[in-house]
Order: C-alpha cells, then sequence, then structure tokens
C-alpha cells in the first residue's frame, strides 16, 4: 500500500493548482476501484455519514493500488482510533470533520502523525504491505499524509485566524450544509449572511495560503462556478446521487422515445 500519492495531491495544492474529487458512500469495495479510475485527483471515502465499516474501508483502499487518484477517509469524529484506523489500512489523508475551535485543530492534526509530532499509534500493517514495505513506507510519513479539517460551523469562523494558523493543516473544505444550519439557514445558500461566510473563509485561507475546497456534487458548471470563485478543490459528485441521476436521466429518454 506504500505510494506517493499523498505527496502527489500535495504538492500539487502547493503549486496553486485546482483539484478535483469525488465521494464514496456506497458499502462496495468496487466502487472505489472504479472511481479511482476516473482520473480524480483525489477521493473522498465517508465514514461519517454512511455504514462504512473498518474492515470495508480496507477492502476498498486496497483497490486505489495502482492509480493515481489519492484516496482520503472522512473519519467520524476527532477519534485518534479511527484515524488511525484508516491510516492503517492504506489512507493517504483524513478529513476531520466540523473543527471549530484552534485546540480542536490542533488535536485532529497530532492524530494524523507520528510522535514526535504527533500521537498516532504505530502498525501500518495494510499500508506498509504488511510490513515487507515499512520503510518505504515510514520514509516521510509524517510529512506525505494529508490533514484536512472542514469548517462547518459558525462558531468555527469566529475563530478562522486561530484555527488556520495551526501547523499541518493542509486544506480546508467547507461545509456547506451543516454551515447554514448552524446560522439558521438551512440549504439557503443565496442568504447575504451565508455568502459573507464564504467569502470570510476564502480570504482567510488565501491570507493563510490554504487551500479551500467546496462539495459542489451537483453539476459540472456548478463545479466551474465555484473554482472561478476562488476555490482549489472541489468534490464534483457523490457516488449514490450520480448513480440515482444516471438512471433517472436514461429513464427518462426512453419513456419520452
Amino acid at each position: 500500500m506504500t505510494g506517493l500519492k499523498g505527496n502527489l495531491l500535495k504538492d500539487k495544492m502547493k503549486r496553486g493548482e485546482k483539484a478535483i474529487g469525488a465521494w464514496i458512500t456506497l458499502t462496495d469495495p468496487i466502487v472505489g476501484r472504479i472511481f479511482s479510475q476516473i482520473g480524480f485527483d483525489f477521493v473522498l471515502i465517508d465514514l461519517e455519514h454512511s455504514a462504512i465499516n473498518q474492515e470495508t474501508l480496507q477492502a476498498m483502499l486496497l483497490m486505489f493500488e495502482g492509480t493515481q487518484s489519492c484516496p482520503i477517509v472522512r473519519v467520524p469524529a476527532h477519534d485518534p482510533v479511527w484515524a488511525k484506523w484508516a491510516l492503517d489500512a492504506g489512507a493517504e489523508g483524513i478529513l476531520f470533520p466540523n473543527v471549530r475551535a484552534e485546540e480542536e485543530a490542533r488535536q485532529v492534526v497530532q492524530m494524523a502523525k507520528y510522535p514526535p509530532q504527533g500521537v498516532r499509534g504505530f502498525f501500518p500493517r495494510v499500508a506498509s504491505n504488511f510490513t515487507t514495505d515499512m520503510g518505504e513506507y515510514l520514509d516521510g510519513i509524517n510529512d506525505r499524509v494529508n490533514v484536512w479539517i472542514q469548517i462547518e460551523d459558525i462558531q468555527a469562523v469566529n475563530h478562522l485566524d486561530a484555527i488556520f494558523s495551526v501547523k499541518g493543516i493542509d486544506a480546508v473544505l467547507v461545509g456547506p450544509a451543516d454551515l447554514s444550519l448552524s446560522m439558521g439557514m438551512l440549504f439557503q445558500w443565496e442568504r447575504p449572511e451565508f455568502k459573507d461566510v464564504l467569502r470570510k473563509i476564502l480570504e482567510m485561507g488565501a491570507e493563510h495560503g490554504l487551500p479551500i475546497g467546496y462539495p459542489v456534487d451537483d453539476t459540472a458548471e456548478k463545479a466551474l462556478q465555484y473554482l472561478q470563485k476562488g476555490y482549489q478543490f472541489v468534490t464534483t459528485g457523490m457516488d449514490s446521487l450520480l448513480v440515482q441521476r444516471a438512471a433517472k436521466e436514461i429513464l427518462h429518454e426512453i419513456r419520452k422515445g
């Protein structure tokens, strides 16, 4: 499971290039194989709002072998055990949901790194190809692992400068649904207050040199709009929604004909 996908994604981000990703929520590991071969820069495997368990995750991450897509796992919570499981199984990065304060940001960075920089427990069993590639895996591992956080609460927006100052955070993904919910305006994307908050996140990200991303999960046109707004990376679809959309479209075309 050793590889340089984490470094490739980090280098791309550092050069200021745009990155395109997608979400996996379905529990069949084959979905990981399908998505890993499409050409996405990264694929987010969601453990927060899906039924993917530890065994499924391990099988799914093996499906990324021999591909260039970087697998990043969104863990269910700020939990060092889940972070350790995901990384030991071969994840090249962790997405931590709902980071609201500087101390939380420091803690999640430490969960993804070995001592002395962090607190990750040791035994990357699958990630090291069952110890046969241990030296290769460990070479620069603390720098290679991508640590992403989500901003999805108005409380976090009030502490962006402190959160974004934490060393070791590689990228920030906006969580628009929860963010709008925390503001009492769920899904009201056009509200001036919500747009102001998004603008503040983008501006603070630019000030700290942090890539900011947005989960579009809709159309290519909308994804391009968000990239043009200044977001450096987007997710362009979720497996279940893409399957649903394709099924609806083909059924509609057949019935129309």
